[in-house]
């Protein structure tokens, strides 16, 4: 059994593009490693008060 794939030709100009700018994209990852390491720190200080 073959599957078929069709793209109708007009979906190309359908499709909405969102454009991000590289400054959003910039401050997202800085927003992701900041509560990655906050996060960190947050469990590391809490395993040397429980072992400390």
């Amino acid at each position: 059994m073959a599957t078929r794939l069709t793209v109708q030709p007009e979906f190309r100009e359908k499709a909405t593009l969102i454009e991000r700018s590289s400054d959003i994209r910039r401050n997202a990852w800085i927003a992701v490693f900041a509560v990655s390491a906050l996060f960190w720190t947050v469990v590391g200080l809490t395993v040397w008060h429980l072992w400390g």
